[in-house]
């Protein structure tokens, strides 16, 4: 999502338009105008607070904010290996312990691939356009990524995260 950038000049602009536009208005009411340099300063502060709002939203930043960034192909291959490995790592473990496991351990493991399996698959075809539905898979998916290492350490950096 390209944004285009914006000055505080820009934003003390349109401010200032603001202010003409006010006082022209009272001009032609027979009000007294107020000029930009009359202006007290906690109005000239509400005044830039909402046109660094207008200019936030006009330029793509508060979507790019708020809006979720897009995995890549690599984020996208590199997140199937890392739960290949752990589900792989998880089944020779869980075979190595035999019968000492919890019960239902085997069909859990199995409803968590199968899962990661239709995520995958949705995120992998998801169009250039980002649906909800790809993006609540990418969220399960990376949620999986985690929940599925045994070694992962808390505040490492997951590989599969978008830059950003």
């Amino acid at each position: 999502m390209p944004t285009a950038d914006y000055l505080p000049d820009d934003v003390t602009a349109l401010a200032k338009e603001w202010v003409k536009r006010e006082r022209e208005s009272a001009k032609e009411n027979g009000e007294r105008p107020v000029y930009w340099s009359r202006v007290p300063d906690w109005k000239r502060a509400e005044l830039y607070r909402e046109g660094e709002f207008w200019y936030r939203l006009a330029t793509g930043i508060m979507l790019e904010q708020c809006v979720p960034r897009l995995p890549t192909a690599s984020n996208i291959a590199s997140v199937r290996d890392h739960i290949t490995r752990c589900c792989s790592r998880l089944r020779s473990i869980a075979a190595a312990r035999g019968d000492l496991l919890p019960e239902g351990l085997w069909p859990q493991l199995e409803t968590a691939e199968r899962r990661v399996v239709m995520a995958l698959d949705i995120v992998e075809n998801a169009p250039a356009e980002w649906s909800r539905e790809a993006d609540a898979a990418w969220a399960e998916l990376t949620r999986w990524a985690r929940n599925l290492d045994m070694n992962r350490r808390g505040l490492q950096r997951d590989p599969w995260e978008p830059e950003g």
